[in-house]
């Protein structure tokens, strides 16, 4: 089967780069034989990569040895689903799911029907199989998937039983699907400044993308920070390691693209901006991927010196390069065609976002590279704490917050209308009544107040512009009016949904970093403690075996004063076949914050040496990715019972982007409103 895998490989390789070249070439309508065979190849690379991955799969779940990667990464003792998730652990296996998502992706873009009526397709589509084609070469030449084992052994040598949990079922794919989904973006860019079409086209189609890999890799990222809480056991679930940066920093780039895109398509301004982020941020996918495969970071989630990395390192100062001279080629065609006349604007708010969201990624970005940086400089490594990042975070993250409740109330190339003044200033009173309460209620740390009034800003200010729109729609008074106006502008209004999932998220980090309570005690069996209005009491250790682990338990019973009592069991796992000792916390979660409890040891006599946190409104991370999802599928659901216009000669871009009611006729007659 190996050598079956391998040859399945060559293939893929051969026929993404001709379905490169067949994209690249096959421009003109009279090259319709070219692209029918460049379409054919891609399918063939995908089905055989889809092979690829049926033949590592099953050789996981079957504890299979004769593949050394299946040995180096699995074991006869695995659950099934662990052994399965031993496909994305490994190098190898991780580089084959990207490919195979980044094939099946591409398929999926060109049954789209605005990738078959726009003349970036082909172009785009060989960038797409291109990337691919890089992809199977590093497996090829670099990592293979399909290598055999030199002597096939009894047993491999299993998971890490820090891996062993739900999120990393999930967690891995769905950050490479995101990596995969920026690719998208990326290609439409370089297809857009190769042919010359640079009058906004290219938006349309890598727009849905865009979205769809800032949420995947986002759900990914908080995916990650979830089972960085529940099974590393130190309490948090961010600690700024370079590994969680390098998923971290594209995704800020793509936040700042997003939103880039706009302001090209309403006001034609930041063309240059736009074009770079896409290339970037796909760039820093490839970093990414350097940082975990380069050897030069000791990090759980890190793999071993490898070649691999510094390819992917070549392959994102190549993507760089390439960009910075396509986009200085082009520099004449992309020049502003519109003027700023007020910072009161949404494209000069989200120009000041963007500015944000970029200083916080270089931000991160220097603090990542600062280790090998400093190593090779100063011949030491010097390590940049948490305490850089956080005050970067505030320092932006506090523009991005006031940016993120203003825009609903702003409009586009004009300053905010009497009403959306008058909403503006009912905002701001409603967000200095939420630090009123808060003060009140014994909250002082002025960060803290200060994202609880822009977070206050951001709620008020969705509902006043839906209150706005509906009386403008003639709707005042009416019971429906609210669902209706959205329900009539869903696709703005998922912005604005998006926005909330912001706030929401930015309270969630605020209460967990600025109000949480810790300490570390040694409980007797049988002694009770009253801590952050809770009484905890220590009933005893438990010791317990099973095949491949000794367990050793406490039992603690915990009583809040204003609620009913709970039983927390926080454990130390002994696992068998690594001699590896992990931590098994144990958490109490309420929409008020977590109770979140570590065993370190226990002693013979019964006690139990512990660490208890408070954590504040530490639900509120996962719920914003929740409400981020609900905006993203508003955004993209399709349009009912909307049928897709004819295509006409393209209207020039004035006409077709400036909103009212510069181009009242122009749009009505587009969309058919007589």
């Amino acid at each position: 089967m190996t050598a079956l895998g391998q040859i399945l490989l060559l293939l893929a390789f051969v026929a993404s780069g001709w379905a490169a070249f067949a994209g690249m070439a096959a421009r003109s309508e009279e090259a319709r034989r070219l692209w029918r065979h460049g379409v054919f190849a891609a399918i063939t690379a995908a089905v055989t990569l889809t092979i690829v991955c049926g033949i590592l799969s099953w050789a996981l779940v079957t504890s299979d040895f004769s593949f050394r990667y299946v040995a180096e990464n699995s074991n006869k003792a695995l659950p099934w689903h662990y052994a399965l998730s031993a496909f994305w652990v490994g190098q190898a296996g991780s580089l084959l799911i990207w490919a195979w998502m980044l094939a099946v992706l591409s398929l999926v873009c060109l049954s789209r029907p605005a990738w078959r009526t726009s003349p970036l397709c082909r172009p785009a589509f060989g960038v797409l199989m291109a990337c691919l084609c890089f992809l199977a070469a590093v497996m090829i030449f670099a990592a293979d998937p399909m290598e055999p084992s030199l002597s096939v052994p009894q047993d491999g040598d299993g998971l890490s039983p820090l891996l062993q949990h739900p999120a990393m079922l999930i967690h891995p794919p769905i950050v490479f699907l995101g990596y995969a989904g920026w690719a998208v973006p990326f290609a439409l860019a370089i297809a857009a400044l190769l042919t010359g079409r640079l009058d906004g086209e290219w938006i349309i189609p890598s727009r849905p993308w865009a979205l769809f890999a800032w949420l995947v890799l986002g759900c990914g990222i908080l995916l990650g920070a979830d089972w960085a809480y529940e099974e590393l056991g130190w309490g948090g679930y961010w600690s700024w390691d370079p590994i969680e940066n390098g998923s971290l920093i594209p995704w800020l780039t793509g936040t700042a693209l997003i939103h880039v895109f706009m302001v090209w398509q309403f006001r034609q301004s930041l063309k240059k901006t736009a074009l770079a982020l896409a290339i970037v941020t796909f760039g820093l996918c490839n970093f990414a991927t350097f940082l975990t495969r380069s050897g030069i970071f000791s990090s759980l989630h890190a793999f071993s010196h490898s070649p691999v990395g510094w390819i992917f390192l070549g392959g994102m100062v190549l993507i760089s390069v390439a960009g910075v001279v396509l986009i200085a080629r082009r520099r004449e065609q992309l020049s502003n065609a519109l003027q700023w006349n007020s910072i009161w604007t949404r494209e000069a708010v989200i120009a000041i976002s963007t500015a944000a969201l970029l200083l916080l990624a270089g931000a991160a970005l220097l603090g990542t590279c600062w280790v090998p940086l400093s190593d090779l400089v100063l011949g030491h490594k010097v390590m940049l704490g948490p305490a850089f990042y956080n005050k970067v975070l505030v320092a932006t993250g506090l523009p991005i917050l006031l940016a993120t409740a203003l825009a609903p109330l702003l409009r586009w190339g004009k300053p905010p209308s009497r009403q959306q003044k008058l909403a503006i200033a009912a905002a701001a009173l409603v967000a200095m009544a939420a630090v009123v309460m808060s003060l009140l209620a014994g909250l002082r740390h002025v960060i803290a107040l200060a994202v609880v009034a822009t977070s206050a800003l951001t709620v008020t200010a969705f509902f006043a512009a839906v209150l706005l729109d509906a009386n403008a729609q003639g709707w005042r008074g009416r019971l429906l009016a609210v669902p209706a106006t959205v329900r009539k502008r869903r696709r703005q209004y998922a912005g604005f949904v998006i926005h909330l999932a912001v706030a929401c998220l930015a309270l969630g980090i605020t209460g967990t970093s600025l109000g949480t309570q810790k300490q570390e005690i040694t409980l007797q069996e049988g002694e009770t403690i009253t801590w952050a209005g809770r009484s905890i009491s220590h009933v005893g250790l438990e010791h317990r075996r099973t095949a491949d682990k000794h367990i050793v338990e406490a039992q603690l019973e915990i009583t809040p004063q204003d609620g009913a009592s709970y039983t927390l069991q926080p454990a130390r796992h002994l696992h068998h076949p690594q001699d590896q000792w992990t931590t098994e916390v144990a958490i109490h979660n309420t929409w008020r914050g977590d109770f979140y409890t570590i065993l370190h040891y226990g002693e013979d006599s019964g006690a139990a040496r512990l660490t208890l946190i408070d954590n504040p409104l530490a639900r509120l991370l996962w719920l914003s990715g929740w409400i981020a999802t609900v905006g993203v599928v508003m955004r993209l659901w399709p349009a009912r019972g909307r049928r897709p216009l004819p295509r006409q000669k393209p209207t020039s871009m004035l006409e077709r982007h400036v909103p009212e009611p510069h181009c009242r006729r122009a749009r009505a007659a587009r969309e058919g409103v007589r």
